[in-house]
């Protein structure tokens, strides 16, 4: 997968052929548009991750259950939390 910076270099190059009247670059520059703001899109939301982990870990959290992100479900929280209960054995 290309770099943001190979993206934009390659842009710039589409760029200059279309500037000196070579239309056929056009579909090439559009494609090469999408694949910038994608790439942007993707270093955007790894950078939220990093910075949501970073903050977990901040308050405490273990790296591994920072990492997954994931909530738990209402339902795993329950047994979690009656599995820790002591068992009332009458």
């Amino acid at each position: 997968m290309a770099t943001l910076e190979q993206l934009r270099e390659k842009k710039r190059e589409l760029e200059e052929k279309l500037y000196a009247g070579d239309l056929s670059v056009e579909p090439a520059l559009e494609h090469v548009d999408n694949a910038i703001a994608s790439r942007t899109r993707t270093i955007q939301h790894s950078q939220k991750r990093l910075a949501a982990v970073k903050e977990a870990v901040n308050r405490g959290v273990s790296v591994e259950e920072a990492k997954a992100g994931k909530p738990k479900s209402a339902a795993r929280k329950k047994a979690e939390a009656r599995a820790k209960k002591p068992v009332n054995r009458f």
